[in-house]
């Protein structure tokens, strides 16, 4: 990812440059028209993609044979994720690419209910045949969080069988098991905002319930993508020998398994209601933050073989990670419960 400044434009505007890379490959001048497309709440995403119409339910994008494969996977899950039930790309100076179609393709295969109904030379078309209301929204984040805890479990035996690109394997399906979850749970949810009465059958009391579940789902599934990202390191990694220290494997096997309890217990307290469960484990997640050093760091800091210290590495880092991702779970437990209480007090 690169970071770039805002910069004021006039009184009241605000703009950032664009990567030279980017400009160039897409053959963008200036004076070019551009657009601007809202994938979620904190994410824009800008395209040569115009999209052309929008009618109820159905979005169109007239888009051209250079446009990046990765900008049509964006604009088909953005789509999705905001409600559509049929999205159709066209292809305006030409056939769409191999790469493109193979994007687009395995996209839906991550799109809950979405399957393609028309796929030509320069069309790609695809239907919603699945029913906001087939399951209570509790269910899908509960599964959610099942496949979140499943994935941070599996964390010592990546690290205890370096280069077991089988476990990896298991741990990349379960990653898009969470995406397919996380898709679905937000769709569910934005479309719940705008239907009072969906929103009571999925088992929802508020608006305010509706975000702090997408939060929630969103948190789980960052976590879910920080154990993909180790698994990719240990697979990387070189096939030689190399084990943890037993006492060393021991401890944070016992540290994770505490944290997978903690996520469980605040999502039980966002579900309950009870303001006690998020509390615990608030607490339990400030001690375990308090602790300077662990037996993690100091091996990473005697480690001399550059490739384990770095698995290491990354391994100390997802484990701080999941920890302020649980608290930050666990805050929104805890507001939603104490909303509850002054609603029905």
């Amino acid at each position: 990812m690169e970071k770039r400044k805002a910069h004021r434009v006039g009184r009241s505007s605000t703009a950032v440059t664009m990567p030279h890379e980017w400009i160039n490959r897409n053959q963008v001048n200036p004076g070019d028209d551009l657009y601007i497309h809202e994938s979620d709440e904190s994410t824009l995403v800008v395209t040569t993609v115009r999209e052309t119409s929008t009618e109820g339910n159905e979005k169109f994008f007239d888009v051209r044979s250079n446009t990046p494969p990765d900008h049509l996977k964006r604009l088909l899950i953005g789509s999705y994720v905001v409600g559509a039930n049929d999205v159709t790309f066209t292809c305006n100076n030409g056939p769409l690419l191999a790469s493109q179609l193979e994007a687009l393709n395995a996209s839906v295969g991550r799109l809950s209910g979405f399957l393609v109904v028309e796929q030509t030379d320069d069309i790609f078309s695809v239907h919603n045949y699945l029913e906001p209301t087939g399951t209570l929204f509790s269910e899908h984040l509960h599964q959610l969080l099942s496949t979140t805890t499943r994935m941070v479990g599996m964390v010592p035996r990546l690290l205890s069988n370096p280069g077991g690109s089988e476990l990896c394997r298991v741990t990349s399906t379960l990653g898009n098991q969470s995406d397919m979850l996380y898709y679905l749970t937000v769709r569910i949810l934005l479309i719940s905002l705008s239907n009072r009465r969906l929103m009571i059958d999925l088992g929802i009391d508020s608006p305010q319930e509706v975000v702090g579940g997408r939060l929630i789902a969103k948190f789980l599934e960052e976590i879910c993508d920080r154990v993909e990202v180790l698994a990719r390191l240990v697979e990387s990694s070189d096939e030689g020998q190399w084990e943890i220290d037993e006492t060393l494997a021991k401890g944070m096997e016992k540290r994770i398994k505490h944290i997978c309890e903690l996520i469980e217990v605040s999502v039980e307290g966002y579900f309950s209601g009870s303001v006690a469960l998020p509390d615990s484990a608030l607490q339990e997640l400030y001690d375990l933050e308090c602790i300077a050093s662990t037996p993690l760091l100091d091996f990473i800091s005697k480690e001399e073989d550059p490739t384990i210290a770095s698995v290491l590495t990354g391994a100390n880092s997802l484990i701080q990670e999941m920890g302020r991702l649980t608290r930050v779970i666990s805050e929104v437990a805890m507001n939603n419960s104490l909303r509850r209480t002054c609603d029905y007090g």
